[in-house]
């Protein structure tokens, strides 16, 4: 472990603030992110602009757009973590501002709806409509330039709307397909009885009990949770899906369902690759400007996307 990320968690621990488990949703929400603590400002990119798409049940869907000064590589479609609870396309701002200037491409992040007010399936109904936007003519009149790439992009709770959201996408005959997904630390299962829920149960930033609070607000129905769309490990044919970057998190609750995820895709012959991030706890897109191990794992990415976007345009 990072010496900073050792200093983080002993500084967690010292503050001894009120867990998400023992929070009100709106108190979760209250309180700075740690994206908002640890990554920094947002670099200067070409263009960014906020716009609205249609969802389900007359939702207006908020999407940020940054485009790059160049001609971008490809499209990033970018579902923010936060437990389906937390976090926002603001809240997310330095991240996906940085994601575009590091990668070349363009990239919208989705500010899909939150649970317990909006419980499953309502925010992947919201991915799915992102996706779906992404992948039409109005995207690229959008953007003002090709979309030679499409990828699916999430971290945590938003990896699981992504990849569903993808799959689903590239499961109808007619739609352009999603080409990549990259998966960071993602909520795949809502079973807490892997190796990694037992060694990092407590003290590693994501905790079990936060786990199944979450879960509780996403979807309160313990008996639906085996659907796969909420629970993309138990889907039965994961085929349809794109080729994927998986990155686990060494020392995380969700390290086991992320990487039995990754093997199963490749079970149904979907290319993957599959990273354990060593040193780094839940949460270290925020910790990519913080610690050395965590910008080690952003780096995996930018080469995972420069090879998809290299592989896809020739």
């Amino acid at each position: 472990m990072d010496a900073e990320i050792a200093t983080l968690l002993q500084q967690i621990k010292e503050a001894k603030r009120t867990p998400f488990w023992q929070s009100t949703p709106q108190q979760a929400r209250s309180g700075p992110t740690l994206m908002a603590l640890l990554f920094g400002p947002a670099p200067e990119i070409g263009r960014v602009e906020d716009f609205n798409v249609d969802s389900s049940w007359g939702h207006a869907l908020r999407m940020r757009l940054y485009v790059p000064d160049k001609e971008p590589k490809g499209l990033i479609v970018y579902f923010h973590g936060g437990g389906w609870v937390i976090g926002s396309v603001d809240s997310y701002h330095p991240f996906t501002a940085y994601l575009a200037q590091r990668t070349g491409c363009a990239v919208v992040s989705v500010d899909y709806r939150l649970a317990p007010e909006h419980p499953f399936p309502l925010p992947l109904d919201d991915a799915r409509a992102a996706i779906e936007w992404a992948a039409s003519d109005a995207a690229v009149a959008r953007i003002g330039a090709p979309i030679p790439v499409l990828i699916a992009m999430g971290d945590s709770a938003g990896a699981n709307l992504a990849t569903v959201a993808a799959r689903l996408h590239n499961e109808l005959p007619s739609a352009r397909p999603v080409d990549y997904q990259v998966l960071a630390y993602p909520v795949t299962d809502h079973r807490f009885d892997t190796e990694s829920y037992e060694d990092f149960a407590e003290g590693y930033l994501l905790t079990r009990r936060d786990m199944a609070w979450f879960w509780d607000q996403y979807q309160p129905d313990v008996k639906l949770r085996d659907d796969p769309l909420a629970s993309p490990l138990r889907a039965p044919d994961l085929s349809a899906s794109p080729p994927a970057l998986v990155l686990s998190a060494a020392l995380d609750p969700l390290r086991d369902e992320g990487e039995a995820y990754g093997e199963r895709l490749r079970e149904a012959s979907v290319t993957t690759d599959v990273v354990r991030c060593d040193g780094v706890v839940h949460g270290f897109l925020a910790m990519v400007n913080y610690a050395p191990a965590a910008e080690r794992a952003f780096e995996r990415i930018v080469s995972g996307i420069d090879g998809a976007t290299a592989t896809v345009q020739t």
